[in-house]
């Protein structure tokens, strides 16, 4: 699983910079309270986000519900 993101180099006196993309929740992360929206993706789709080969709205669409475990990491 890859979190999706923009890279890029540093030019002149401008340091790399990357920034994560975001999107709506997923279903398995919906009831989190502020849930975090990054675009996750797995490695079948890697190809289609480096290549820019699949459509905008279907590379950026949430996670199908069961892609992700969450669990609650507080301790009592």
């Amino acid at each position: 699983m890859a979190i999706a993101g923009l890279w890029r180099e540093g030019q002149g006196n401008q340091p790399p910079s990357f920034t994560m993309l975001t999107t709506a929740p997923g279903p398995d992360v919906a009831a989190v309270p502020r849930p975090p929206g990054w675009r996750c993706c797995g490695p079948p789709e890697w190809a289609a986000w480096i290549n820019l080969t699949a459509p905008e709205a279907e590379l950026l669409k949430p996670l199908p519900g069961g892609s992700l475990a969450v669990e609650n990491g507080a301790t009592g």
